[in-house]
């Protein structure tokens, strides 16, 4: 069934810019992420570094906001292609709320019932700066003619 919110090969334009949910890096979050992936890197648990704060595991922002990109896409998401490349340009702290948005930036000729959407992610730290930057390319359905089930 076809919800509103759903995006298909033939909607997702370049330029078209899409936001994605906030991005929670509480320390509650971190610690789970470092319990899950046995990361207890002194980056991410002291102080004691040269940020002088705890920072939050650099992949924990991507795997959020790349979780959210398929409920974002809806039925017409087939796969994730490619992630990257990915830049890391800010850290992010242990405590933030990051902004995150996906601009499409390209897309391939579609073959058959899909093509490649390509976005670029940016997540935005607290005071608006830029914290990393990278891309995800999608395997996107093409809108099902009435009638079609995706």
């Amino acid at each position: 069934m076809e919800s509103s919110k759903d995006h298909w090969y033939e909607t997702l334009s370049p330029g078209m810019v899409l936001s994605l949910p906030d991005i929670d890096c509480s320390a509650a979050r971190i610690a789970r992420h470092s319990e899950l992936f046995n990361a207890y890197h002194p980056v991410n648990t002291s102080s004691d570094n040269r940020f002088g704060r705890a920072i939050a595991h650099g992949p924990h922002p991507v795997a959020q906001a790349m979780a959210t990109v398929g409920d974002l896409v809806g039925a017409g998401l087939v796969a994730m292609s490619q992630l990257g490349p990915w830049r890391f340009l800010r850290p992010a702290f242990v405590g933030d709320r990051l902004t995150a948005d996906a601009t499409v930036i390209g897309r391939t000729a579609a073959a058959g019932d899909s093509g490649t959407i390509v976005l670029e992610i940016r997540i935005i730290d607290p005071d608006g700066r830029v914290s990393q930057i990278g891309e995800a390319h999608l395997l996107v359905r093409r809108r099902p003619n009435s009638g079609e089930t995706p």
